[in-house]
């Protein structure tokens, strides 16, 4: 954690004018043992986003991980819990986070979403000493049982192409979406991130950024998806955005 506190901030607020709390940063300034602090869930919740988006993770993630543990602390409140951030145990998430969820319905899948924002969360705590016990550390997932996974048949493929309008611009990158979907088998929100620069004709691939892991990479395309690419770009025509599919 950083611990250098912002000369201007020091100086815009003199002795003279200041008669409140310290900051965040004066705390850490004048302290060796950050535990010390009594942070508020609010205060440790922005500090992980910082730390968040300092480390550059996704937009996507970034939404995700603060969308879930503000539901956390709101289900807290719901059964009245006002316990400080130090004094939350293993007990507390068994039985006033994820009994308390199941027995309000929730599927396992999303139990285990807010659970591992949750393990994030105490684990970035409990590296940077800002907690002393972190509640998490024994709390396992719970079991999902897998079920198989229906698929479209060729009836129900060919149903939804004729869906799309052709005779309309939206129709065309709907139908050319869905292509691309079926045959590279992205991520929607790794192809709502290709750009037109991304396609390389020569090697008959699509250059994919906006990826889960961070990391790009290559995906390959056959001839009946390139030439289809083509006839979109020329309805497309030139707009003022890179993006491959837009409005």
């Amino acid at each position: 954690m950083r611990k250098r506190v912002n000369e201007g901030t020091l100086q815009k607020n003199s002795k003279s004018e200041r008669r409140g709390e310290l900051s965040r940063e004066e705390l850490m300034l004048i302290t060796d043992d950050i535990v010390e602090i009594e942070y508020t869930f609010e205060e440790l919740l922005e500090i992980f986003i910082e730390d968040c988006e300092l480390r550059n993770l996704r937009e996507h993630t970034i939404k995700y991980y603060r969308s879930e543990l503000n539901a956390f602390i709101k289900l807290l409140k719901e059964q009245e819990i006002e316990l400080r951030v130090n004094e939350w145990t293993g007990e507390t998430i068994k039985r006033n986070v994820i009994m308390y969820m199941k027995e309000k319905g929730l599927k396992t899948v999303s139990i285990n979403s807010r659970l591992r924002a949750m393990r994030a969360f105490f684990n970035f705590l409990e590296g940077q000493h800002l907690i002393r016990c972190n509640p998490m550390k024994d709390i396992k997932l719970l079991r999902d049982r897998k079920r198989i996974v229906e698929t479209f048949d060729n009836q129900q493929i060919k149903a939804l192409f004729k869906a799309c309008n052709v005779r309309t611009f939206l129709g065309l990158r709907d139908y050319t979406i869905m292509m691309l979907l079926l045959e590279t088998g992205v991520r929607v929100n790794e192809l709502v991130g290709i750009k037109t620069t991304d396609i390389i004709w020569e090697q008959k691939v699509i250059r994919i950024r906006n990826t889960k892991g961070g990391f790009e990479r290559f995906v390959p395309i056959q001839d009946k998806m390139m030439n289809q690419l083509k006839k979109y770009l020329i309805v497309r025509g030139n707009v003022d955005t890179d993006y491959l599919f837009i409005t």
